[in-house]
């Protein structure tokens, strides 16, 4: 199974459990953050269809809390070090 898949598959058995993901940005810092998979607030984006499947766009509630709206992040799967839900922590490699 390649890692997008394991990611993905991960989420979903997360159900709508609280997922805390931590990743390398594409300018190499290191971001942590944390979602919701059942989410269902409007995406407010950039107009474009994803086109990357390994791309996931989420709400990072703890912005969200603490800004209101805007909190519209993504990830890239291929970048994830770890990501952890229900107990269970996935530890991967950048």
């Amino acid at each position: 199974m390649d890692k997008t898949t394991l990611i993905k598959s991960f989420i979903r058995d997360a159900g709508s459990s609280i997922i805390s993901v931590e990743f390398i940005k594409a300018n190499g810092e290191k971001r942590s953050l944390q979602f919701n998979p059942r989410d269902t607030q409007e995406i407010k984006g950039t107009g474009y269809k994803l086109t990357n499947p390994a791309i996931i766009r989420c709400r990072d509630f703890t912005i969200a809390r603490t800004h209101g709206g805007g909190a519209w992040r993504s990830f890239d799967c291929e970048r994830v070090i770890s990501i952890k839900a229900k107990g269970k922590v996935l530890e991967l490699q950048p």
